[in-house]
């Protein structure tokens, strides 16, 4: 087993149903091939961490280096490890901002306009620091026994349900953005409706899980 990191940048900011689009996509190619990690985004820029098998990880690796969304792509590290770092994400996602930086340790003075291309190329060190930030939302599951099969359905669904929950925040984030500027749109409309399919999914994949309410 592998993980590996690497930055790229993309040709256009994304909007909003483009990233909601590329993490339903990655949520469901990631569950069916044993990958999980994280994908930063911000400045037309992306920091991701990927973990699986080394055939599929390096795989799915050169599909990027030939995704011509991108114009530049940099393998950061690749090594290999005995337990994974994000395993309780398919495909864990932030938007950087400032609010998002405010609490990374060990990075006091690095502020959203950093998060670029050409300077984290020459700060791996700060990536690696943001990587390893955002890997630590929910330390209780890594700690569970891995060896478990049950214990491990139940991971890969919750998994699949904080994808979900990811993806209906990113959508309500936007739409609130976009309401405090001007009068509402169908797109809005439209992305509000995957919001709310992706937030349909959550009880039942909680419940697949085992996981009952309180």
């Amino acid at each position: 087993m592998i993980q590996l990191s690497y930055i790229s940048s993309v040709y256009h900011p994304l909007s909003t149903e483009e990233l909601v689009s590329l993490l339903q996509t990655c949520l469901t190619n990631n569950r069916r091939d044993g990958v999980t990690g994280m994908l930063l985004y911000g400045n037309e820029t992306f920091l991701q961490t990927l973990e699986g098998e080394d055939r599929v990880v390096d795989s799915l690796y050169e599909r990027i280096l030939r995704d011509e969304r991108h114009s530049n792509v940099k393998s950061l590290r690749r090594t290999a490890i005995q337990a994974r770092q994000y395993a309780d994400w398919n495909m864990g996602f932030k938007r950087i901002s400032e609010v998002a930086l405010s609490d990374v340790s060990g990075l006091i003075d690095f502020s959203e306009k950093r998060f670029t291309f050409e300077y984290l190329a020459d700060h791996e060190e700060d990536a690696r620091r943001l990587m390893d930030h955002f890997s630590s939302w929910d330390p209780l599951l890594r700690k569970i026994e891995e060896r478990d099969e049950a214990v491990r359905r139940m991971q890969a669904m919750l998994s699949h349900a904080r994808g979900c929950v990811q993806i209906a925040t990113l959508v309500m984030e936007s739409v609130a953005a976009a309401g405090k500027v001007g009068p509402l749109e169908d797109e809005h409309l439209r992305l509000c409706d995957v919001a709310l399919k992706a937030l349909r999914q959550v009880p039942e994949l909680e419940a697949q899980a085992g996981v009952t309410a309180s």
